[in-house]
């Protein structure tokens, strides 16, 4: 499926789902497990989407092992997302807090984190007149000097909170592992946007989209399950389904490039 094809596809799944998640039907069963569902399918349609774009590089071009990681890490997400899916869809239950999927979800943000630097670095090398070092990757900078400012006032109401050790832990990690995310995409931006126009904003603009969705997200979470929070369970949801509809419309832009 081409990108723009998907990208209405996409659209239509959002909309069903904003119904679904923030209607006044969002805490009954066909609504949950539509978009439990929903969030798995446009999981599995990201994974489907990179593994297509690491079959179009040659084995020797540099954006080949980046695509990669990044599919092996949607994989890993999905496992996690297909473990949360089963409580809800099949046990009719809802999904314990840490679960058996979380080690695939801290597996997945980890390779996402990598995939991201790595698609920096195979920028910064690829002989593109993108400016000085300091330059290049000065987004990135701007972002983890943000974290560094904000991590403090906006985890410490989670680390006080009671909640288990491992709890608290990854109520931490998803939140600081989404917000690093963001520092190599910045950078992939700032390189769409010089050359404004051509196929690389068709890419970055949705997987930055789509990840800082997930940012939004994973801090939600933090907030919602350490509180003991369910009244806005539909918004994370909604939230969480916008990030992973959206990324494999980056992917797809990108196989698009690659076949065109």
């Amino acid at each position: 499926m081409r990108a723009s094809r998907f990208t209405v596809l996409a659209a239509v799944v959002i909309l069903v789902g904003a119904v679904a998640c923030l209607g006044p039907w969002q805490a009954t069963r066909p609504a949950t497990v539509l978009i439990a569902l929903s969030k798995l399918a446009g999981l599995i349609g990201a994974v489907l989407a990179s593994f297509r774009v690491v079959a179009g590089f040659g084995n020797d071009e540099p954006q080949r092992r980046p695509w990669l990681v990044l599919a092996v890490a949607l994989a890993c997400t999905t496992v996690g997302q297909s473990v949360l899916a089963y409580h809800q869809v099949v046990l009719d239950v809802r999904a314990p807090f840490p679960s058996p999927g979380d080690p695939f979800f801290v597996v997945g943000a980890l390779l996402i984190v990598w995939a991201m630097v790595a698609f920096a670095r195979a920028a910064s090398s690829s002989g593109l007149p993108l400016g000085t070092p300091l330059q290049f990757w000065s987004p990135a900078l701007a972002v983890l000097a943000l974290l560094a400012i904000t991590a403090y006032p906006v985890l410490h109401p989670v680390l006080e909170a009671p909640a288990t050790p491992v709890a608290r832990i990854l109520n931490v990690f998803y939140p600081a592992a989404s917000f690093v995310t963001l520092a190599p995409l910045a950078v992939m931006q700032r390189v769409g946007l010089r050359f404004r126009g051509g196929s690389l904003l068709r890419v970055w603009v949705p997987l930055t989209v789509g990840f800082a969705a997930v940012l939004v997200s994973d801090v939600l979470f933090a907030y919602f399950s350490t509180l003991s929070m369910t009244s806005l369970d539909g918004a994370l949801d909604f939230l969480y389904l916008l990030g992973y509809w959206t990324i494999p419309a980056g992917a797809l832009g990108q196989a698009d490039v690659l076949a065109a």
